[in-house]
């Protein structure tokens, strides 16, 4: 985090003018945007917080031509879980600066988070014709990926990392950033040496930075590399514990046979979990469910999530919680809405093909495996595993 100290500095200069004016909305706002920035180059989520608590005032203040106030304010809310806030937020600053897209960007992002999808279409539809800036590339990327066009989404995160090196004042962090997000398409498409270079070149210009070595974490242990993963994993947790990075280091220990590190993982990634904002993290969860541990709970968190927050991602957990207490029907319909967008996801279609096969459906479980395998051969060390199981059982049934 190579600039951390400069970060530093400038909160001090706007503190200092701020004491001078306590009146004054622009301090206000440029302290809500560089405590949002901190928080992202250091994973202390209390710098969100700050950064909410000064843009709040800011708006106080003022709320015409303030629009960095509000984008600040809704992101930082979007960081805390606090999605319908951030869109209240969003939806404001669209209705006062109607014109702006990087406005309505934002307001789009937080409605996919949401799964208000119909809404975010009709916020993504208009801003074709300005694809390439920065922030509206990252958000019609991410849409496009959702809706089964990650080749799409790649290009166009590729055109705005260009960009990105263009720009002479861009934070290392976010240009670092944009290695992540074309490393983390190639990951989940099972481009291993892509996604392992790209997060390598971010690496490069951030060497510390927490997400990379977390995805790159994530990469070795797909790779079935588990001393790898560990290296990388803790690592990242130095600077972040993250619940899905614990999972990742247990299932790393347990790998390496070492039982009692594994549980220990484990047992820290239930407690980071449940101190997140809701007390439920959905990364946490999955590896719970895998594990078969705490699956009524798990199952009543997801059930209680998706009645305020019904995007794709929920319904997935959703459908594999319901999976695993042995309610297949439901998992079913649940799995059903998980692929409502067409997502190429590798585990939506692991999740979807192992319950049709509790269901005794061999044609369907038979396409969905096939279908993960597809999208990427190595998604899950173990799961990987496992659909390969149960497409050989479904070739010995039919005596291929």
């Amino acid at each position: 985090m190579a600039e951390l100290p400069q970060r530093d500095t400038q909160i001090r200069v706007w503190t200092a003018a701020l004491q001078q004016d306590p009146q004054s909305a622009i301090a206000l706002t440029q302290l809500s945007g560089l405590y949002l920035q901190r928080a992202r180059e250091t994973g202390d989520d209390n710098n969100y917080v700050h950064a909410e608590e000064y843009a709040r005032r800011s708006l106080a203040l003022r709320v015409n031509r303030n629009g960095p106030a509000f984008v600040t304010l809704a992101a930082a809310l979007v960081a805390q879980h606090r999605f319908h806030e951030a869109e209240q937020v969003a939806r404001e600053l669209v209705t006062l600066e109607p014109d702006v897209p990087q406005y309505r960007a934002q307001l789009g992002e937080i409605q996919m988070e949401l799964g208000d999808y119909a809404a975010a279409r009709q916020s993504f539809d208009s801003l074709y014709k300005v694809r390439t800036h920065l922030s509206i590339a990252a958000r019609l990327a991410r849409w496009g990926e959702l809706n089964g066009n990650s080749t799409y989404a790649r290009n166009l995160l590729s055109e705005a990392l260009s960009e990105a090196h263009a720009r002479r004042n861009l934070p290392r962090e976010q240009l670092a950033w944009f290695y992540l997000r074309i490393g983390d398409i190639d990951l989940r498409n099972g481009r291993l040496r892509s996604a392992r270079e790209m997060f390598q070149k971010g690496l490069k210009i951030e060497p510390g930075d927490y997400r990379l070595l977390d995805e790159m974490a994530h990469l070795e242990a797909m790779a079935g590399n588990p001393k790898k993963t560990i290296d990388y994993g803790e690592r990242a947790a130095t600077t972040k514990f993250d619940p899905g990075l614990l999972g990742t280091l247990g299932e790393a220990y347990a790998a390496l046979g070492d039982e009692r590190r594994a549980e220990a993982y484990f047992r820290r990634m239930e407690a980071t979990a449940r101190a997140t904002p809701g007390g439920h993290d959905r990364g946490a969860s999955m590896f719970l469910l895998d594990r078969n541990r705490r699956v009524p709970e798990v199952l009543a968190n997801a059930q209680k999530d998706i009645e305020t927050r019904k995007d794709i991602y929920g319904y997935d957990l959703l459908g594999w919680a319901l999976h695993k207490a042995g309610r297949n029907a439901e998992a079913r319909t649940a799995m059903d809405a998980a692929r409502r967008l067409g997502t190429r996801d590798a585990t939506f279609f692991y999740h979807a093909g192992m319950i049709e096969r509790a269901l005794g459906n061999g044609p369907r479980t038979r396409y969905f495996l096939s279908e993960a395998l597809k999208v990427n051969p190595r998604f899950d060390p173990t799961h990987a595993r496992d659909a390969r199981a149960v497409l050989d059982s479904l070739d010995q049934e039919l005596g291929r």
